[in-house]
């Protein structure tokens, strides 16, 4: 059994001409494992979870 968080991202200050992607990211404790990519449920789990991934300068809200 997994212990995922999801966190989908509510950033809307990006300072771009351009609208950025609003994905929901899954989390294993404080590592980022996966995402689902924004208007789809499909869960993508990465073979080995991101550690340059950064939540700073991002807004997110808990998913349940």
């Amino acid at each position: 059994m997994n212990n995922y968080r999801y966190f989908q991202e509510v950033t809307n200050d990006w300072k771009c001409s351009y609208r950025v992607p609003q994905h929901t990211y899954i989390f294993d404790r404080d590592v980022c494992v996966g995402y689902i990519k924004e208007g789809t449920t499909e869960e993508i789990i990465w073979k080995t979870p991101s550690k340059q991934f950064s939540k700073s300068r991002r807004k997110f809200k808990e998913v349940k």
